[in-house]
């Protein structure tokens, strides 16, 4: 599956610190290091910029806009956004742990190598992502709708898809055990020859040779 690349010149960018404001734009911007922790913000927006060891961890944001931009082991452990638009962005080697991203849109995202155990995506929108060597162990996309997701060598034991609309979903390469998901769904989503045989007797489903 192909994502959408950032459009980001590097040659544009501007050297910068990151600063506590109630409302943060950043814009064509290069950030190493800094820190939000545990504060509580407005908006920040962030646009084809590229954000090296940040860290937000239980941060509260009402308004969260990130695209065309670049975030590399970064820590958004705990946080919680009001209105999340991630779009056309790679984030690598990042803390999600807990954050709360509820009914937020994602389309053309890379999460990849990144912690995100109990991360939440409820109800949210998600378009074009892939999901690469990620530990999703616990997280909720409760009524989400995933369309063109795939999800390659993550930990998904104990996530949570039920109520989720699933469309052209890949699980093949990843592990699901305790997953929950509604056998709507079967149809719309791709697993391994296993991984159909685990999801069949969680149904029930009694398999004899």
């Amino acid at each position: 599956m192909e994502i959408r690349k950032p459009i980001l010149d590097k040659n544009k960018l501007t050297d910068t610190i990151l600063a506590t404001s109630p409302l943060i734009d950043l814009d064509e911007v290069s950030i190493t290091n800094g820190s939000l922790d545990d504060e509580k913000v407005e908006e920040i927006k962030v646009n084809s910029s590229i954000l090296n060891n940040l860290s937000f961890q239980s941060l509260k944001v009402d308004k969260l806009q990130i695209s065309d931009s670049f975030l590399t082991t970064g820590n958004l452990a705990g946080a919680i956004s009001y209105q999340t638009y991630f779009e056309r962005s790679l984030i690598t080697k990042t803390r999600l742990q807990g954050a709360q991203f509820m009914e937020c849109i994602m389309r053309d995202i890379a999460i990849e190598h990144s912690k995100c155990s109990d991360v939440s995506f409820r109800y949210a929108k998600i378009k074009n992502v892939i999901f690469l060597d990620c530990d999703l162990e616990n997280a909720d996309f409760l009524g989400a709708h995933l369309e063109k997701v795939v999800f390659k060598n993550c930990n998904l034991r104990n996530s949570q898809f039920s109520q989720a609309k699933l469309e052209h979903v890949s699980f093949k390469e990843s592990d699901i055990e305790g997953i929950s998901i509604s056998k709507d769904s079967f149809v719309n989503i791709t697993v391994n020859t296993g991984q159909a045989i685990y999801l069949a007797s969680r149904l029930g489903l009694n398999i004899e040779d």
